[in-house]
């Protein structure tokens, strides 16, 4: 058991690094990329002040992960940590998501559905998966 833990950050460690790769290929300001339990963490420049740059950002890792899901990666909610807080859309929503999208809904829905329920969450405050 103690050697499984390092054989599964090895095979993790490059995928998150090719995800970072293809993050900037795409225009997004991403620094780093790694993967907690049940959430991919995105560290990014940018403020909530940003508005549409922020939200065109946000939907570029968004939509690059959705690619990766579609690629075998496993099914996790998604975490854009920014300086003053974090942008997270949590697995549960990402599943429901998943069984809405089967459904043949448009883009501009799954976008406002994704908006509506990514949750704010302040430095303070701990970000998790409900």
């Amino acid at each position: 058991m103690k050697l499984l833990y390092p054989l599964l950050a090895a095979a993790v460690m490059p995928a998150a690094a090719d995800l970072l790769s293809d993050l900037t290929a795409a225009g997004v300001p991403a620094d780093s990329v790694y993967m907690l339990d049940t959430m991919l963490v995105v560290e990014m420049s940018g403020s909530l002040s940003e508005g549409d740059s922020l939200l065109k950002h946000y939907g570029g890792v968004f939509y690059t992960y959705v690619d990766s899901m579609i690629a075998g990666w496993d099914v996790m909610g998604i975490a854009v940590r920014l300086e003053e807080a974090t942008l997270v859309f949590p697995r549960s929503d990402m599943l429901r998501m998943l069984d809405w999208i089967s459904e043949s809904a448009g883009d501009e829905a799954i976008a406002d559905w994704v908006l509506n329920h990514t949750r704010v969450v302040r430095e303070q405050q701990e970000v998790q998966d409900p």
